[in-house]
């Protein structure tokens, strides 16, 4: 079951949330956790918490919402879990682009579009939870995919390259591209496949990945990344121009 958290210092806010939430078609498929503060999300977070979805109010006092996304993203490195911010002001949407939130919505809250961003973020999990297993040497390992950057072919080996290191084995690009799921892994090279979650900006003939990593788009790649790219901008959130 995924867990859904709802943080907002208004405690009703936090009543309406949690009574949309509550009346959703797909209401067995998630738990929810509410938080009156940034701080105690954020401590959730560090503590090792996994959520499908952030409900996240901007304007709490202490850590802000959009302190602590920029914290989710940067410090934990986590670009799996969804971000919707909500606001009764709406002079924060550019503040807001390094987090890429699956939506923001203004104060007061329209149950409809809530719950429809509800819909969105459940369409995008099940994925998160599958995983790549591998032989690397005499052991099989498995490699949760919200956590692959990117795979890396070179003289005959494979490396895939995560949030917490690196592996090497002996398998092919190409077979393990395959057992992949797609459009969310593509290659733009002979060499490398990437994860579009793990995209932070991407230029005509090359991206960058959000621990800094440049990788080369290939000319023979380069107009199908730019259709998946444009196909993954609605899903995503956008990616940096």
């Amino acid at each position: 079951m995924y867990q859904i958290a709802v943080c907002d210092d208004e405690e009703a806010i936090r009543s309406q949330i949690i009574r949309v939430l509550s009346a959703h078609p797909s209401r067995e498929a998630f738990s929810v956790v509410e938080f009156s503060s940034g701080e105690a999300l954020l401590n959730s977070l560090r503590a090792g918490q996994a959520y499908l979805l952030l409900i996240l109010d901007i304007q709490l006092q202490g850590q802000n919402g959009v302190t602590v996304g920029r914290l989710l993203r940067e410090e934990l490195g986590d670009n799996a879990t969804q971000v919707l911010y909500i606001s009764a002001h709406t002079q924060y949407a550019m503040e807001l682009f390094d987090v890429r939130p699956i939506n923001f919505l203004t104060k007061p809250l329209n149950d409809e579009k809530l719950s429809a961003c509800v819909t969105q973020a459940l369409e995008l999990a099940p994925n998160l939870d599958k995983a790549l297993t591998l032989r690397v040497g005499k052991q099989a390992l498995r490699i949760p995919l919200r956590e692959i950057r990117y795979l890396e072919s070179y003289q005959k080996r494979l490396t895939i390259h995560t949030t917490r290191g690196d592996h090497v084995c002996a398998q092919r690009l190409s077979d393990v591209l395959s057992s992949l799921p797609q459009p969310d892994f593509f290659q733009i090279h002979q060499s490398f496949v990437v994860n579009d979650l793990h995209i932070h900006s991407i230029r005509y003939d090359h991206l960058t990945l959000d621990d800094g990593t440049e990788l080369s788009i290939s000319q023979n790649f380069r107009k199908q990344v730019r259709e998946l790219i444009f196909q993954s901008i609605p899903k995503r959130g956008g990616f940096h121009a």
